[in-house]
């Protein structure tokens, strides 16, 4: 069923390989300010899905047939996804901030940041769980895709660029091409499928819409850090 997921988005994962702040970020084009930018709006983001995460334990504990041998398991693996944002992704994020000397913990969610926040956390809330394992699946195998990419295109470029890349680019290239990353995305597109097989048509068409339009946030998401997009000034 995840395949056939990542086969739905593939025309937006594919655009999504070549964005402007990702190739910059491999050829060390990227500003700083625009990084920066990002790295505080994703550590916004990123508690965020954490929370979606507990949530969707909570849920699936509930929706799911006691008799199923996998349940626990299932559910504890989703907990230990929630564990393992806080302390590997937000850590590196922590990390960032710590050689930038800056508190981010009175950020704003700029715009594409608060829209992809509220469309997870609606759909974890509100709709079936095998919908909401969909609605978060794009945000573990599209990094780990990008990252990947990133990696390959690095390997390409080294010796040849001539912009020095921070050591803070490497260290995010380094982390979603990972393989501790890598099985953690591997990990909950077992669940993925595993939720899939008993689910409805409906619910099915649900996770496939759930699934490409957050594809297309991921894409929002990093072109809101490359304009360094923010609220309209509604002073007039």
């Amino acid at each position: 069923m995840a395949q056939s997921l990542w086969d739905a988005a593939a025309d937006l994962i594919k655009v999504t390989e070549t964005h402007p702040f990702l190739i910059a970020m491999v050829d060390g084009s990227l500003s700083e300010e625009s990084f920066r930018y990002y790295a505080i709006q994703d550590a916004l983001f990123l508690t965020d899905f954490a929370s979606c995460l507990e949530l969707l334990a909570a849920k699936m504990k509930i929706e799911i047939s006691d008799d199923d041998a996998t349940k626990e398991a299932s559910i504890q693996r989703i907990k230990d996804l929630a564990v393992g944002i806080e302390e590997a992704e937000k850590e590196l994020h922590r990390s960032f901030f710590a050689h930038w000397d800056i508190d981010a913990c009175n950020a704003t969610s700029m715009p594409n940041t608060l829209l992809y926040t509220s469309y997870m956390m609606r759909v974890v809330s509100t709709r079936p769980y095998a919908e909401g394992l969909a609605v978060l699946l794009p945000c573990f195998w599209v990094y780990m895709h990008i990252g990947n990419c990133m990696l390959k295109l690095r390997e390409e470029l080294d010796g040849k660029s001539t912009e020095r890349r921070p050591a803070q680019f490497d260290a995010w290239i380094d982390m979603y091409s990972g393989e501790e990353f890598e099985t953690e995305v591997k990990d909950y597109i077992a669940i993925v499928d595993k939720a899939a097989e008993g689910a409805g048509e409906e619910t099915l068409s649900k996770m496939k819409e759930h699934f490409i339009m957050c594809c297309k946030l991921e894409y929002m998401f990093w072109t809101q850090a490359q304009t360094l997009m923010s609220w309209p000034d509604f002073q007039g």
